[in-house]
């Protein structure tokens, strides 16, 4: 799995469904996507920075990641893989938005409304920001959510 703090090996459990099925489903752990080789801070980061108005090759030549064994040296990730999430969002970023609105004043009853921010894309993130800041609020906080926001995914993309 590749994250911003380099490789990590992942090993998924299993769990066995409650809800009547008796079937057996793989737990991922909450910063993990599934079927992505990516942490979910990596793709976050590509959409907060095409949010931003960076085009698709300035957004993955910022997704640099250290090189295994290869003391300070980074590799950027491929401009097809980014723009390959930043299509499937973008294609996405209307429900994902609605839904989002949707569930905000569950997350965060006292919420102010979500400005526009002058696309789909990031309308989307700007809901998500929104409904996250409203869950960290909880109490007690959800441990599954614990670090996941996006102002955390931002600043862990590298400057350089």
């Amino acid at each position: 799995m590749a994250t911003f703090a380099g490789l990590a090996k992942v090993v998924p459990r299993r769990g066995i469904c409650r809800d009547g099925c008796g079937r057996s489903h793989v737990l991922l752990p909450a910063w993990l996507l599934s079927r992505r080789k990516y942490a979910a801070a990596v793709i976050f980061a590509a959409l907060a920075l095409r949010a931003a108005g960076l085009k698709v090759s300035a957004v993955a030549g910022r997704l640099r990641l250290p090189v295994p064994g290869g003391a300070g040296q980074r590799w950027s990730v491929p401009a097809s893989t980014a723009s390959s999430w930043l299509s499937r969002f973008a294609a996405r970023a209307g429900w994902l938005r609605a839904g989002l609105l949707r569930l905000l004043p569950l997350a965060d009853p006292q919420a102010r409304p979500v400005a526009a921010a002058g696309s789909a894309a990031g309308d989307a993130l700007a809901a998500l920001e929104a409904v996250t800041a409203g869950l960290m609020l909880l109490a007690p906080p959800l441990p599954a959510l614990a670090g996941n926001t996006s102002l955390i995914a931002v600043a862990a993309v590298p400057l350089s």
